[in-house]
């Protein structure tokens, strides 16, 4: 042990003083880093060069939480015998820092070094070693010093001779070569251990296992070792390092119940049971977790507390006050499931006020307008982040920044406590992130950008932002199921608003159609249907629209005549979430006799069964 020898096969000792003497290797390090090798800097550059055709990223590749960002070469430096193997290997972390398993090209100013990163040289110099990795920019470089064998080489030191190492830590290890008159010699040594591993730089690490290992450094030859002796330590057991409730957030309605849960989760990441103490605010709780609302609305809070560690939930609470009958006559249309989008044209200033889509809303007026529709018993679907795709565009390109900055302009508690109110009686069906994010030019400057800029997986993300801020909220989107990846599927959003016109086919197809996607992807449907610009299209070149509803808004689309507003109603909105929309309000079709009365055959028909939710199945 210590300063001792070790020969195969037989232990020789060896005087202890004279053991901190400054190491060959440390020596070399020092004067490597503070030299100019230019010579080898530029053989470095032309060897990355000649890398760099087979490595450089694909054109528009961006870094994610997934892609190695850095990239470090093991050993940073070591000195070697002439013709001894060493192995390099390369670390990458991406930028949370988190190790990443990447390929990793090698290349070598001098030697040999195999695919696998083992470099020999059967001549001595100074080299360096190059691991790049593929698929980015970054790499990395490790100096070499090949020497000659030591002659007349009597013993090996490896200091410091005893080290203490926490499970999972690492100690460094160096060694020096003495010659049978006592000098020191640079040589080269093969690193191992009994428990761990070394790098061959002597950089030990322990494992997860505690005890008393050994760390050996042989000659190349092999005829020579010296040990020293590692403890690793047990690393203490975890401690509790947060209380998780669940739910985290929970609307109510006042003197209703929620059942809470909690458990603890350790400084090592893992999920462990915990006795918790449950206290709250606005309501009471009982030790099991039993939560009840009070009578007064508001955000209020239920903690869990184990030792000095305290988890908590929010809940929101909402007063519902009692609302009147809703009528069916007069230009109010009040359908109940059965509603209308972009209602801002309407002159009727009692339907417009309850209007939640379209550029109809505001952070300002957006609480006010769901007291509204809860005292007249209205349904609402919300589009806090709708409107003209132009609000969201930077240069013609979507830009997630704005989307974002117009959804955060809602982050604020009375928002976040009416909506959750909204959701709890069943006012707020759900919101829409976007309105048809297939649309990818076609001249009608409804565009978010070159084809592709869209997806169902970013629309996703959108629906995940927004459930974040509102978390009892279905999140949705708008669009024709049929033209929009269809091959592909959401996994956050709630719900697919779906638009209905004759010019599409069959009704019945079209629905079971959309139907067996919600299906397959567990997603909910709401239909709506285009009653202003899906009837039957007039294409004689006259465009009257004579035979059909009346002229749309653009040729040559017409109206839907009385008959399809009842037949297409009929057949989509008992198939639906939340109820049947339409787009969108218009004082002439809304005052015709014949229309109301397909609109109360509809809205019957739905009022006769039960709601369908919104949500992921």
């Amino acid at each position: 042990m210590g300063c001792g020898r070790e020969r195969l096969g037989a232990t020789v000792g060896k005087p202890k003083e004279g053991c901190a003497t400054m190491t060959y290797t440390f020596k070399l390090a020092r004067r490597l880093a503070v030299s100019r090798d230019y010579g080898v800097l530029t053989a470095l550059a032309l060897l990355a060069a000649c890398m760099g055709d087979t490595t450089a990223p694909d054109a528009g590749s961006s870094a994610s939480a997934h892609t190695p960002v850095s990239l470090q070469v093991i050993p940073h430096s070591v000195v070697v015998e002439t013709n001894q193997r060493v192995r390099f290997r390369g670390e990458t972390r991406n930028s949370r820092g988190e190790p990443v398993a990447t390929p990793v090209a090698w290349g070598a100013t001098g030697g040999r070094i195999n695919p696998d990163g083992t470099f020999s040289s059967a001549i001595t110099g100074t080299f360096k070693v190059v691991g790049r990795g593929r698929g980015w920019r970054h790499t990395d470089t490790s100096v070499v010093v090949v020497i000659p064998p030591a002659t007349d080489l009597a013993r090996l030191s490896v200091t410091p001779d005893s080290a203490r190492v926490d499970a999972g830590g690492a100690v460094a290890f160096a060694v020096t070569g003495y010659l049978a008159d006592g000098s020191e010699a640079p040589i080269g040594v093969n690193w191992s251990a009994t428990g761990g591993t070394v790098d061959p730089d002597g950089v030990y690490h322990a494992d997860s296992s505690a005890g008393r290992f050994r760390v050996i450094a042989t000659n190349a030859s092999g005829t020579l070792a010296d040990t020293a002796a590692v403890e690793v330590a047990a690393p203490p057991p975890p401690a509790l390092a947060e209380i998780v409730v669940r739910p985290a957030n929970v609307s109510l309605t006042s003197g209703a119940s929620q059942r809470f849960a909690a458990f603890g989760r350790n400084s090592a990441g893992d999920s462990v049971a915990v006795a918790v103490t449950f206290t709250a605010t606005g309501g009471t709780i009982s030790s099991a977790g039993l939560y009840t609302a009070g009578q007064s609305s508001g955000t209020y809070g239920v903690q869990a507390k184990a030792a000095a560690v305290t988890g908590s939930a929010s809940v929101i609470v909402a007063t519902v006050a009692p609302a009147p009958a809703p009528s069916l006559t007069g230009s109010s249309l009040a359908f109940g499931s059965f509603g209308l989008f972009n209602l801002t044209s309407s002159s009727d200033p009692t339907i417009s006020a309850l209007n939640l889509t379209q550029d109809s809303y505001t952070p300002d007026n957006v609480v006010t307008r769901i007291e509204a529709a809860r005292a007249q018993r209205r349904k609402v679907i919300m589009a806090m982040t709708g409107g003209s795709h132009d609000n969201y565009l930077t240069n013609g390109v979507f830009d997630r920044a704005k989307w974002e900055a117009r959804l955060q302009s809602y982050n604020t508690a009375t928002i976040r406590g009416a909506i959750a109110g909204g959701v709890a009686d069943g006012t707020i069906i759900g919101a829409t992130v976007m309105d048809e994010p297939n649309v990818s030019g076609g001249g009608d400057g409804n565009t978010w950008g070159p084809p592709g800029t869209m997806t169902k997986a970013r629309v996703d993300s959108l629906c995940a932002d927004m459930k974040a801020m509102f978390p009892t909220l279905p999140a949705g989107v708008q669009h024709r199921w049929d033209i929009f990846e269809p091959t592909k599927p959401y996994r956050v959003c709630d719900f697919l608003t779906t638009q209905y016109s004759s010019r599409i086919g069959d009704v019945a197809t079209w629905r079971d159609g959309a139907l067996a996607m919600a299906r397959r992807d567990g997603h909910a449907i709401m239909f709506s249907m285009n009653i202003l610009n899906g009837g039957t299209q007039d294409r004689d070149g006259t465009w009257d629209c004579a035979a059909t509803g009346g002229l749309g808004t653009f040729s040559p689309n017409c109206r839907m005549t009385p008959s399809q507003v009842r037949e297409y109603g009929l057949a989509l909105g008992p198939a639906a979430c939340g109820g049947l929309l339409m787009w969108r309000y218009d004082d002439r079709f809304m005052a015709d006799p014949e229309n109301q009365q397909a609109f109360k055959d509809v809205a019957a028909r739905l009022a006769s069964q039960a709601a369908k939710p919104c949500r992921r199945q």
